[in-house]
């Protein structure tokens, strides 16, 4: 067992090393740079920071006087929150079903979709479409064999019958897109959507204004042309009628 050195006299004359507690009303700081203003008080006109505001006292009287001059009742009704488009209106594109009967187009069907609208640049399909109005490009894109019916192939059969057997059909359809704030009444009479053949693929870094038949002249054979839109495709026609979609192709 060990026993502390020293006589107990000898161990209280010994200096005490520890720290003393800060006497009541001595506040030690470790930072001296620290201002020892504490801040703004309610009231207090004379702020050592001219620049910063204090928040004015609680007026008891005052509010009390403006719940009373407002009799009860007096409120407006609550409202709805309104649900949130993921799309805003100049972003919107309307989907155009359109079917082809020899060199006629009909619109058999029409959806308002969230966009953007992205204009493709490459033409390599089939067919290709074009929406203009007053020879001014809104929108154009390819259409993959819309015209073409494959079948499965007769494995039974000659070598020459085990392929695919394709027929082209009479009558189909295809997809079109027209950004939405272009479609109005004034303008639908005037806006024109035609189906052209790909004589030749091409491929352009910019898609611009002009006509797609103007842009790729030569390399396109017009199919069939529609003039003028029906008051169905207009977005606010369509948004009645429950026809909006989300955000799609």
């Amino acid at each position: 067992m060990k026993h502390p050195k020293g006589s107990p006299a000898e161990r209280s004359a010994r200096p005490d090393s520890r720290p003393a507690k800060a006497p009541a009303g001595d506040v030690r700081r470790q930072h001296a740079a620290v201002p020892p203003h504490a801040g703004p008080v309610k009231g207090d006109e004379l702020r050592p920071d001219p620049t910063r505001s204090a928040k004015p006292a609680y007026d008891h009287a005052a509010a009390t006087a403006a719940r009373q001059a407002k009799p009860a009742g007096s409120w407006p009704d609550q409202q709805a929150a309104h649900t949130r488009r993921t799309g805003a209106p100049d972003e919107q594109y309307v989907r155009l079903r359109i079917r082809v009967r020899g060199d006629r187009l009909t619109v058999v069907d029409s959806h308002l979709v969230d966009g953007p609208l992205a204009q493709s640049t490459t033409f390599h399909g089939a067919d290709a479409y074009e929406v203009t109005y007053d020879d001014r490009l809104l929108h154009a894109g390819t259409v993959a064999d819309p015209n073409t019916q494959r079948s499965f192939p007769n494995l039974d059969g000659p070598a020459e019958q085990r392929g695919h057997n394709v027929t082209p059909r009479e009558i189909y359809e295809f997809t079109a897109r027209v950004p939405a704030a272009d479609i109005t009444e004034q303008t639908r009479g005037g806006i024109h959507v035609r189906l052209h053949r790909i004589d030749d693929p091409a491929s352009t870094d910019h898609v611009g204004a002009a006509p797609l038949a103007a842009q790729l002249q030569g390399r396109l054979t017009q199919v069939a042309e529609l003039v003028g839109l029906p008051a169905s495709t207009l977005p606010a026609a369509i948004e009645s009628r429950g026809g909006r979609t989300g955000t799609g192709n």
